[in-house]
């Protein structure tokens, strides 16, 4: 489908959760930054705080999706907000981030080449510029993440695009699936995304020139369920990894005092028929992804 026949160019789909004032800033600079024929989806997640009241009384062209009547967890309102959107490509977007004019138009730019899945700029700590990341790699098998220096010149690509701010095309992103809704609440859905695009024969990008400030909390303003967390790692290491990396993982986890609840989590889910579907789809595989960018051990 030509960009043209879309109902307009960009949404961007902010999922909310307890974002305090942060919400109301974000929305405010989006506003002030979106280019013609964009949109602004605001999911929220079932916040306590009150933070999406202002869109209720005045919404200000901005688009409200009320509460689900269970928390969604990030990916489950992601894709909610996908499904309402109407642009020809979706930014995925933290209620918690400050950016500067022209930002939208470089990514949706990078988004529209067919070679690409998802698209990021590099982010920056909130207050401090000079902290920044471009995309992202696993550094070891225990699947914690590691932040990449600036890209040089015409880099190929990125292991992982960060998800404080991710871009793609609407239509690639409802033929690979939305974000993995077997993941739980909150992490690794970025990671998950970017496997999944990359063994499917798309190059995850950076736009060097562009910076998101995106706030990292000391704190959750919401509670962490580290089981949750810990599950959605290894389902990510099931569903897309070799039976010698998952053991990797495996050894490097289950000294984790949340190993057991996590595993049994992952034995009630749908994560070996999940496995099934993706490797079905795919055209390389986790060698070659790893070969590309680092194994881990």
């Amino acid at each position: 489908m030509k960009p043209a026949s879309w109902p307009c160019a960009v949404s961007v789909v902010i999922p909310a959760l307890n974002e305090g004032d942060y919400l109301r800033r974000t929305v405010e600079q989006v506003r002030a930054t979106l280019p013609p024929r964009g949109e602004i989806i605001v999911v929220d997640d079932g916040s306590a705080d009150g933070c999406c009241d202002f869109l209720r009384a005045s919404p200000g062209g901005v688009r409200l999706l009320e509460p689900s009547a269970e928390r969604l967890g990030v990916s489950g309102a992601r894709n909610k907000g996908a499904a309402a959107a109407g642009g020809e490509v979706v930014v995925f977007l933290d209620g918690h981030v400050d950016m500067q004019p022209g930002w939208l138009e470089k990514l949706c730019a990078a988004a529209r080449d067919p070679r690409v899945g998802a698209v990021g700029p590099g982010i920056a700590v909130m207050g401090r510029p000079d902290c920044c990341g471009w995309g992202m790699r696993y550094r070891d098998a225990a699947l914690g993440i590691e932040w990449l220096p600036p890209p040089d010149g015409d880099a190929p690509g990125v292991a992982m695009v960060a998800g404080a701010c991710i871009a793609i095309r609407r239509d690639l992103f409802e033929r690979i699936g939305g974000f993995d809704e077997g993941l739980l609440r909150w992490g690794s859905e970025d990671a998950e995304l970017s496997l999944r695009l990359w063994m499917a024969g798309y190059e995850q990008r950076v736009v060097a020139d562009v910076t998101i400030d995106h706030l990292f909390r000391e704190r959750h303003p919401y509670a962490v369920d580290w089981a949750g967390i810990l599950y959605n790692q290894l389902r990510v290491a099931f569903v897309h990894f070799t039976q010698e990396r998952i053991r990797r993982v495996i050894e490097r986890m289950k000294p984790y005092g949340d190993f057991a609840a996590a595993c049994a989590l992952l034995a009630e889910s749908d994560t070996t028929l999940r496995r099934d579907e993706v490797h079905a789809r795919r055209s390389r595989d986790d060698d070659a992804y790893f070969a590309r960018f680092g194994d881990i051990h």
